[in-house]
Formats: structure tokens, C-alpha cells, sequence
């Protein structure tokens, strides 16, 4: 008889671990379209994950039913849900809404713009610092200082210490800043970055973006989509101190946390 209560006991867990254990997909209200690489996790806990190329995701909620699960991504409204809720609800389909953003208005004024690179510009491939593990969503930056503002942000640059061994798929993304951390995205469009086999140096062209910025900001590469290699490493520097240590996140919705004492080495070239 025990024998039997063993296995019911068992099966019973199971039953409650797959229901709480959510598989589901992300689509465009409007349209009807799956929505790729949006980011999916329980707000203030290292629990996420991103959608993938075809809008699908699985997360587990196993003893969270009283925290929130959000739902964002650039260019759409974000939804949250208390996740009792979510799971009662069943939100098998997340039907997300466009959002109607307004490009920054810039001043135009007759003074004479430069052009110059603002942050680190390290090469280093003995002093590295980044993505150690594939965790979809794991973010990692730095926070880099303007000279005037309105800045204009035209170019991202970083090298690669130890190139990845497999095509990496990233997201770059800029944040204002609030209290020394990353606060508010400044573009209203993803910007996707590919990292080939043996690539050494990554070079976004910025421009099409229009991203201008007032003041500091926090440039940050997440990591969006699986490989089958592990981590991806980019040149960084000893930061005096720990002022422009790595700030990071390890997934999708989580706290932003300052990790060590280097700096990894992104740098933009600006007009200002």
C-alpha cells in the first residue's frame, strides 16, 4: 500500500510542476504575427527568459503564484500579470498592443558639432569580462559619460576577447539612468547584433535609430537567442574604485545588480 502512495505522491508532483510550468506564445494584437525576442520573467527575480524566433517561450512559475510576471518588448505596451492569475487566466497566447512613441525633438542650434569616441576603448584580450553562461536575457553593460548635451549617438564598438565558437544572436539596448542604474530604454526600435564564428570586433552603425541623449547613459548587449556554444567574452578594463564596474542582470525582468570591480569596454563614437 505504501508502494502505491509512493507513486501517486509522485505523480501528483509532477501534475503541479507542469502546471505551473508555462509553455506559451507572444503575438501582435494587431496583426496576429508571432512576436520574436521579447522578454518574458517574473519582475524583480532572476527567473526569465526570451521568446524565440518563432514567438514561443517556456518559463517555470513553480511557488511564485503571489509575484508579477511581465511581458515587454520595444515598440509594444507591457502587460503584467499577478501570476495566480496567469495561471488561472491560462495565458497560453499574449497578445501584445503596438505603442505609439514620438522620436526625441532635438534643438537645432549653429554651434559647431564634434565628433569624438566616449567610453572605454580597451582591446584587451587578457582583462575580459561577459557572458559566461546562454541564459536567454542576460544583460550585461556600462555606464558611459557625454561631454555636451544633446549628444548624437552614431556608432557602438566593442572587441572580442575570446570569440564564440558558434553564430551569437544579441540585442543591443541604451537605458537612461536613475540613482547611478539603468532606468528607461532610449530607442524605440530593437537593434539586433550578430556575432559570427571567430569574429573579433562588433560595429553597429547607430544612425538609422535617431538616439539622442541629455545626459550619462547605460549601453548593455543582451543575450536573446541559444547557441550552441556557451558565453562570449569582450575586452574590459580595471575600473578604479569600482565606478564603472559591469552592471548586469541575469535575465529577462530581473534586478539590475553591479558585478566586480572591471569595466567592460563599450564605446560609441558621438557627435556633440
Amino acid at each position: 500500500m505504501k508502494h502505491y502512495y509512493l507513486v501517486a505522491l509522485i505523480l501528483l508532483t509532477g501534475f503541479f510542476a507542469n502546471a505551473q510550468s508555462f509553455e506559451g506564445i507572444v503575438k501582435d494584437a494587431g496583426t496576429g504575427h508571432s512576436l520574436p525576442y521579447v522578454n518574458v520573467g517574473i519582475t524583480g527575480k532572476n527567473i526569465g527568459t526570451v521568446t524565440d524566433s518563432a514567438g514561443r517561450y517556456k518559463i517555470s512559475l513553480i511557488g511564485h503564484e503571489a509575484d508579477i510576471i511581465k511581458i515587454s518588448m520595444i515598440g509594444y505596451l507591457a502587460q503584467t500579470y499577478q501570476i495566480a492569475d496567469f495561471i488561472a487566466g491560462n495565458k497560453k497566447i499574449i497578445l501584445l498592443q503596438p505603442s505609439v512613441t514620438q522620436l526625441k525633438e532635438v534643438k537645432v542650434t549653429n554651434r559647431k558639432w564634434k565628433e569624438g569616441v566616449l567610453g572605454n576603448t580597451s582591446q584587451s584580450d587578457n582583462t575580459n569580462a561577459g557572458f559566461s553562461d546562454n541564459i536567454l536575457g542576460h544583460e550585461i553593460g556600462t555606464v558611459i559619460k557625454i561631454k555636451k548635451s544633446p549628444t548624437f549617438l552614431k556608432k557602438f564598438n566593442v572587441h572580442i576577447s575570446r570569440a564564440p565558437s558558434y553564430p551569437v544572436k544579441l540585442r543591443l539596448n541604451f537605458y537612461s539612468l536613475k540613482k547611478g542604474m539603468p532606468d528607461q530604454l532610449l530607442q524605440n526600435q530593437n537593434i539586433y547584433v550578430e556575432a559570427q564564428a571567430g569574429q573579433k570586433d562588433i560595429q553597429v552603425n547607430l544612425e538609422p535609430y535617431s538616439i539622442y541623449v541629455d545626459d550619462n547613459f547605460f549601453a548593455a548587449l543582451e543575450w536573446i537567442e541559444n547557441s550552441k556554444g556557451r558565453g562570449l567574452m569582450f575586452s574590459a578594463y580595471l575600473s578604479l574604485l569600482g565606478s564603472g564596474a559591469v552592471i548586469s542582470r541575469q535575465t529577462s525582468q530581473a534586478d539590475w545588480e553591479k558585478v566586480g570591480i572591471a569595466g567592460v569596454a563599450f564605446n560609441v563614437l558621438a557627435e556633440y
